[in-house]
């Protein structure tokens, strides 16, 4: 089947959106067509330092909250700066900064960069920044995106083993939400990096561990159990960008009810009738089997119709493959 056109999909659901949203439940992609965008003329990199991670958190509300929308926002506390700065990939952050964010500004109008840079350091500085500076030639700004980028990697000095956690929250909650989790980390005597897509509120709270201590273990199981349930509490999610796969299902039940999960089912049978596709991944079978039970059946077919008749789909198409 193809799906999606120039246009969109006005005439009905968005099936390109709920193809790749699926997860690899809906079936597999053999060609992707794209549209490609001109690179930005003007760029301009900047690194703002923060004594704490509240202020740095109250610096992207601030950015988000005067109607700017950077290429891109990120942030980074202590313990992830302070492992990037022992590394190879050494950036050249402050080591004694609580967080740092990194800020980068675009367009093919470089008047409208600089002045839209210049308003981005004032709102920096006016919530608690140390210090703002702007990457002064293509290498400075090559070498502060490094630090990040290789982040993950660095992190390894600090552990044997990381789970990387994935949560979305609203921005404007960034700061009491980093503050949480910096209690959770402490109570339970963990080691919580964090770097993330600020300006997306997309949190990823990397907790560096040993697996092959059990009772280790256990503690980064509850802490993430809360560092989730804390997401969810602030008006976010369980996922941004790394999906749910099998680490997350327990928590799905936490954001849809049993229908909810049940009508993802359905969904799911009207491409792939026999869940052949990225099994048991994604939607908890037990959390919605009462409801897909009485109604299962019957919802894949009511979606099977109507997406036929939406799209005049030929009947056999959306048929189990024998």
């Amino acid at each position: 089947m193809e799906f999606g056109s120039l246009g969109g999909e006005p005439w009905g659901p968005d099936l390109v959106g709920v193809f790749v949203g699926s997860r690899g439940h809906c079936g597999i992609a053999t060609r992707i067509t794209v549209r490609l965008t001109p690179l930005p003329r003007a760029v301009r990199t900047m690194l703002a330092d923060f004594t704490s991670l509240r202020a740095a958190g109250e610096g992207v509300s601030a950015i988000i909250a005067a109607g700017i929308v950077p290429a891109a926002l990120e942030m980074m506390d202590q313990s992830c700066i302070r492992a990037v700065e022992d590394s190879v990939y050494a950036a050249g952050y402050p080591r004694d900064a609580a967080a740092v964010l990194l800020v980068e500004i675009d367009g093919q109008n470089e008047a409208a960069v600089i002045a839209e840079s210049d308003a981005v350091a004032g709102l920096l500085h006016q919530s608690g920044a140390r210090a703002v500076r702007c990457a002064a030639s293509d290498a400075e700004r090559e070498r502060l995106w490094q630090g990040r980028k290789k982040a993950f990697g660095a992190m390894g000095r600090l552990s044997r083993d990381l789970v990387v956690q994935d949560a979305v929250v609203p921005r404007s909650t960034l700061p009491a939400v980093l503050e949480t989790i910096s209690g959770i980390a402490a109570r339970y005597d963990l080691v919580v990096s964090n770097v993330f897509h600020a300006g997306d509120g997309n949190l990823h709270p990397n907790i560096s561990f040993d697996a092959t201590d059990p009772g280790m273990k256990q503690r980064v199981e509850a802490a993430s159990a809360e560092i989730m349930a804390t997401c969810i509490a602030a008006g976010g999610t369980i996922t941004g960008e790394h999906g749910v796969g099998l680490d997350k299902l327990r928590y799905m039940p936490m954001i849809f009810d049993a229908e909810s999960l049940g009508a993802m089912q359905a969904l799911r049978r009207v491409f792939d009738p026999d869940e052949r596709v990225n099994p048991g991944k994604v939607v908890p079978v037990h959390a919605c089997r009462e409801w897909a039970t009485r109604n299962g059946e019957l919802g894949t077919r009511n979606i099977r119709d109507r997406f036929r008749s939406a799209f005049r789909v030929p009947t056999s198409a959306l048929d189990p493959v024998p």
